[in-house]
C-alpha cells in the first residue's frame, strides 16, 4: 500500500458534460529540438537521462492510468478518434508505444480513427509491422520541407532522404498518411527569390504520394533559435506579399492534383480528411492525457439542457517527472471559459472550415442565431460567404485573409453585449 496522501481533485461542475469522443495523448520526448519549436518537449540531446526504458515505461503507465481515471471521472469515451501526437511518439521504444497502444484499445469505439504522428528518421519497418498489428490507422509524418536548402536552418534530426524513404515505406501498409509541411522557412540572404519554387517542389513531390497535407505558415516563436537567428539578420524570412503568391500558388497545385482545402491549413483527397482535427474545429469536446496535454470540457446548463452552461480547459503540467508521480492530479490553471469567449471560439473555428459554422448546434448550445449576433460582418462579406441548409462558411479564396472577417466578428460581438 501507498503512503502517499489521496490526489485531490478542484472542484468542477456538479453536471454531466457533454459527451467526449475524441482522445488526445501527448508524448513530449523528442530525439532533438527543431529550431522552430516551442512546443512542450524532452530533447534527448538535453535530457539523455530521460530516455531510459524504464523512465519511459513509467510515463506509459501514467498516461494508462490517467486515461482511466479521467474517463471515468468525465464520463468520457468510447472514443471515435484517438491521436498520439508530442513530441515524437515514433521514439519511444516500440514495446513501450506497443504496450500504450494496446493499454488505450479498450476506450477506443468501432471504427476509431487512430493517428500516430512520428518523425521521418524514426520509421522503420519494425516499428510499423508493429503498428499494422493494432487498431492505429492513420500516420502523421512530420516531414516540413524536401528541400536540402531548407532543412539545415530547421535544425532537426534526420535528413531530406529520410523523409523521403519513410514515405515509401508507410505506403506499403494500409496506414492513412497524412504529412506536415512548413511554408515560409527563413532563407539566407540571396536565396529569398527561390523561396516559392522549392515550396511547390515539396507539394509536389508530396501530392504524388500521400491523401493528406496540412500545410503551415511557420511563425517565428519568441526565444526559439531559428526567430534569434531572422532577428540578428543570418537568415531572411519572406514578407507577406511572398507569403500570399506562394500560398496562392500552392492551392493551385494542390486543388489541380486533386486536394480540396477543407480548413484553412489542411488539404486532402476527398474521402482522407483527419476526423481527430475535425472534432477540434468543429469545437467537439476532447480529453487530452499526457504532461502539458489540453483538455476542454463542456457542461450543460443544469437549468436550460440541452444549452452550453459552463466550458472549461485543462491544461497539465509541463514537468513530465511530476506528470509520472501524480498522473491524474488536476492543476489549479483551470480555465473557466465565458458563454461570449466560447460563442467567439466556436465561430472562429467553424469559420476555419469549408464547410462553415454549424448554425444548429450554436442555436441549440447559446440559444442565438448566427445570422442575427453578426449580421454586419455577414452583409460586409456576402459575396464571400455562403450559406448551406444548417452551416455558414467563409468561401475558401478567402481563407488567407479569415482574421479580418473574424476581427469584425468579434468587434459585433462586443458590441451586442452577449453573457
Amino acid at each position: 500500500m501507498s503512503s502517499e496522501a489521496p490526489q485531490v481533485y478542484l472542484v468542477l461542475p456538479e453536471t454531466k458534460p457533454f459527451p467526449i469522443n475524441s482522445l488526445y495523448v501527448h508524448i513530449p520526448f523528442c530525439a532533438g529540438r527543431c529550431s522552430y519549436c516551442d512546443f512542450f518537449s524532452v530533447s534527448a540531446r538535453n535530457c539523455p537521462q530521460v530516455f531510459s526504458l524504464e523512465y519511459e515505461s513509467s510515463y506509459v503507465d501514467a498516461v494508462l492510468e490517467q486515461t482511466q481515471l479521467w474517463s471515468e471521472k468525465f464520463d468520457a469515451g468510447p472514443f471515435s478518434t484517438i491521436y498520439i501526437g508530442g513530441g515524437t511518439p515514433s521514439v519511444l521504444n516500440e514495446g513501450v508505444l506497443e504496450r500504450l497502444v494496446k493499454g488505450l484499445e479498450p476506450y477506443a469505439a468501432s471504427g476509431c480513427e487512430w493517428t500516430v504522428e512520428a518523425n521521418p528518421e524514426s520509421v522503420h519497418k519494425s516499428l510499423l509491422d508493429m503498428l499494422a498489428e493494432t487498431k492505429v490507422t492513420r500516420i502523421s509524418l512530420g516531414v516540413q520541407t524536401l528541400s536540402h536548402d531548407e532543412w539545415p536552418a530547421l535544425q532537426r534530426v534526420g535528413s531530406v532522404e529520410d523523409s523521403k524513404r519513410s514515405i515509401d515505406l508507410v505506403r506499403e501498409y494500409p496506414f492513412e498518411l497524412s504529412v506536415d509541411v512548413l511554408a515560409g522557412i527563413p532563407q539566407p540572404q540571396g536565396r529569398t527569390e527561390a523561396w516559392q519554387s522549392i515550396l511547390l517542389g515539396s507539394l509536389e513531390y508530396l501530392a504524388e504520394r500521400v491523401s493528406h497535407i496540412s500545410l503551415y505558415d511557420l511563425t517565428l516563436e519568441e526565444g526559439t533559435p531559428l526567430q534569434r537567428q531572422v532577428a540578428c539578420g543570418a537568415l531572411v524570412s519572406p514578407n507577406a506579399d511572398a507569403m500570399a503568391e506562394a500560398r496562392d500558388a500552392a492551392n493551385a497545385l494542390l486543388a489541380s492534383r486533386g486536394f480540396q482545402r477543407y480548413e484553412v491549413s489542411n488539404y486532402a483527397r476527398s474521402g482522407h480528411e483527419c476526423r481527430h482535427n475535425l472534432a477540434y474545429w468543429n469545437m467537439r469536446p476532447y480529453l487530452g492525457v499526457g504532461s502539458g496535454a489540453v483538455s476542454t470540457i463542456q457542461y450543460c446548463d443544469p437549468e436550460e439542457e440541452p444549452m452550453l452552461g459552463t466550458m472549461v480547459r485543462i491544461t497539465g503540467r509541463k514537468d513530465s517527472a511530476r506528470y509520472i508521480a501524480k498522473p491524474a492530479e488536476i492543476p489549479p490553471e483551470i480555465e473557466y471559459i465565458d458563454r461570449k469567449t466560447a460563442l467567439f471560439e466556436f465561430l472562429m473555428m467553424g469559420f476555419r472550415t469549408a464547410r462553415g459554422v454549424d448554425t444548429q448546434r450554436i442555436s441549440s448550445l447559446f440559444g442565438v442565431d448566427v445570422a442575427q449576433i453578426i449580421p454586419s460582418a455577414l452583409a460586409r462579406w456576402k459575396p464571400g460567404i455562403v450559406r448551406g441548409r444548417h452551416c455558414i462558411a467563409l468561401h475558401t479564396r478567402n481563407f488567407d485573409i479569415l482574421n479580418r472577417f473574424l476581427v469584425e466578428c468579434l468587434e459585433e460581438l462586443d458590441k451586442g453585449g452577449l453573457g
